[in-house]
């Protein structure tokens, strides 16, 4: 007859509390154990015998009491823990614990109460497990939340409830953890805030979108407020269940009010400049007008002494003639000042179109303008080289400086003017050189302003107004315009101008 043994029986039929016992005994990170009615223990697993380091034989029967600390059997926890197992079925809880040498660990402790089908209380399951490292892990972070002074962090429910409070926290919203935990953070928020729905919606936009990041201002417990930077992101499970929400605060004020300054200081300067401009374009069109309207009149004068001259001049004593002389060279001058300011006034409100310009077409045209001495002027161009710029503009901005250049020359010296052009990267340097009289370092700011002068009509005429009108054209063909000069050496000025591509070029 054949032998059956229970390992051969399915599992159903098998002795379940043989397995039983035989699964307890496998499970060796979990303290499994029961207790008498009384709390006496009355068996012993693999798990708490490595967890608490007794043997069986060393604590069942004796009271579990033995694994409390001293703090806990003052307040008798052993005997409340059974009281409140016994009356609701389970307990729970997390706490210090000890080992047969007397060391402690965090446990967390769970007891169920086990009883007949009549209710009668045989007595307590007990399942303790060793968190002490997970404690450590939680206490430093708690440590270094609790350390950071500039930031509110803490941590909400899912509804929204304050449930951790670090110290930053209190620093910035002026509440202690007794005093917020348990209430909702909307009471951080303005009453227009919370009328509006925001706090709200800052938890809905952080639930669907995984993530909240916003401005705005909040309120401190004594009722100030302070501008707020803030981070909220949901907090869930590895399931995907929404555990709370976690809460970064910033107080950003003076980065606010400063923002808020530059805000209105940018307005203002705004402001100040759209006034300047009107002022400008004011100024521009009475310059404009005014210089128009002296045009006919000055003619008017010097073609009338002229005439007078030519008809009359051998009726007029020699004084008489000086006179008129006189009266043709202001009318002269006027007429060519004038001519200067409706040239600035022009560059001025006009847009340039650019196109691309060869340089020694437009320095020929300059000097055929100024109708310069021969053999004075030397050029140094090489073929092809192209600018983008307004044609009649720059050969007016080279006459003006080659004019420049034969005007101040130096006594005692040959006047010689040298133009040159390189490429320069994606520009082109035209240089205009002169060794003439030079200018001083402390003057050379100057030159391009309006009416400024150096010296005395008298010495070396002019409007004034020609190196502004060099400037102002340099500047509305997109270019730059410099000085380098030494007094009795010669001036240098260089034009910086966008070079034409080479396909325009050759086009």
């Amino acid at each position: 007859m054949k032998v059956i043994r229970k390992a051969d029986l399915p599992l159903g039929k098998q002795d379940s509390g043989h397995i039983f016992n035989l699964l307890i005994d496998s499970v060796i990170d979990y303290a499994i154990f029961l207790l008498d009615p009384n709390g006496i223990v009355a068996t012993w697993n693999p798990g708490a015998q490595r967890l608490k380091q007794y043997k069986p034989d060393e604590i069942i029967g004796k009271h579990f009491s033995t694994f409390y600390t001293q703090p806990d059997l003052e307040i008798r926890k052993p005997w409340h823990e059974l009281e409140v197992a016994a009356e609701t079925g389970r307990y729970e809880d997390e706490g210090w614990r000890l080992r047969k040498d007397g060391t402690k660990f965090w446990a967390n402790v769970i007891i169920i109460a086990i009883r007949e089908a009549d209710g009668t209380l045989l007595g307590f399951g007990k399942i303790t497990r060793d968190l002490t490292e997970r404690r450590a892990s939680e206490l430093r972070y708690r440590l270094l939340i609790d350390g950071v002074t500039d930031y509110a962090i803490y941590s909400l429910d899912p509804n929204g409830n304050v449930t951790s409070w670090n110290s930053g926290a209190q620093r910035i919203k002026g509440y202690t953890g007794d005093e917020i935990i348990g209430s909702h953070f909307s009471n951080f928020y303005t009453p227009q805030d919370r009328d509006a729905g925001v706090p709200e919606r800052v938890l809905r936009t952080a639930f669907e979108q995984g993530h909240f990041e916003g401005e705005g201002w909040r309120l401190r417990k004594d009722g100030t407020r302070f501008w707020s930077s803030v981070v909220v992101t949901p907090i869930r499970d590895e399931e995907g269940t929404l555990r709370g929400f976690s809460k970064i605060t910033r107080d950003i004020t003076d980065r606010k009010r400063l923002l808020d300054e530059i805000q209105h200081h940018a307005s203002e300067l705004e402001r100040e400049i759209q006034e300047r401009e009107r002022t400008n374009a004011e100024l521009e069109a009475f310059s404009y007008s005014v210089s128009h309207d002296l045009r006919a009149p000055l003619r008017a004068i010097e073609g009338f002494s002229s005439a007078l001259r030519e008809d009359f001049g051998s009726q007029l004593p020699a004084e008489g003639l000086e006179y008129l002389d006189e009266i043709r060279t202001a009318s002269i001058r006027m007429s060519n000042l004038v001519q200067d300011l409706l040239d600035y006034s022009r560059l001025s409100r006009v847009e340039l179109d650019l196109v691309p310009i060869l340089i020694r077409e437009s320095v020929d045209s300059a000097i055929q303008e100024i109708a310069a001495p021969v053999g004075i002027i030397s050029i140094e161009i090489p073929d092809g080289l192209t600018v983008f710029a307004h044609r009649l503009t720059l050969v007016q901005v080279l006459a003006n400086l080659l004019d420049n250049g034969l005007k101040f020359r130096s006594a005692g010296r040959e006047q010689k003017i040298r133009v040159s052009a390189s490429l320069d990267g994606p520009a082109v340097a035209i240089q205009v050189q002169d060794n003439g009289i030079g200018i001083e370092e402390k003057y050379q700011d100057r030159i391009f302003k309006v009416f400024e002068r150096l010296h005395g009509t008298e010495e070396y005429p002019g409007t004034g107004i020609g190196l502004a009108i060099v400037q102002r054209g340099v500047e509305k063909m997109n270019g730059s315009i410099t000085i380098a000069s030494q007094p009795g050496v010669g001036s240098t000025f260089t034009i910086t101008l966008l070079a034409a591509p080479a396909a325009e070029r050759n086009g």
